[in-house]
């Protein structure tokens, strides 16, 4: 037993569970933008609920995502990069 899950996924977490997927000896690791935004709190949505992109008890709600900044925004935040990049190098990918 490892205790009660977090209510909130605080970004050492998200960070946690990304390096555990990046030092598995899969083939591919696959994660979603906002699992890597998670990761960092000055690029992260503080929205959770928008952050989900489905909500199966809603017949409307199909597999969707907007992100709450822009893309560019996102490639110049050189801390974000590059430490997303530290870590995808260090795994060996």
């Amino acid at each position: 037993n490892h205790g009660v899950a977090p209510q909130i996924c605080e970004p050492g977490i998200s960070k946690a569970i990304i390096e555990q997927h990046l030092f598995s000896p899969s083939m591919w690791s696959v994660f979603l933008l906002q699992d890597l935004m998670g990761m960092d709190e000055t690029v992260r949505s503080q929205n959770i609920a928008a952050e989900r992109i489905n909500d199966p008890s809603n017949p409307n709600h199909d597999w969707n995502y907007r992100m709450h900044i822009h893309l560019e925004e996102l490639i110049n935040d050189k801390n974000f990069t590059q430490h997303l990049k530290e870590m995808v190098v260090s795994s060996g990918r």
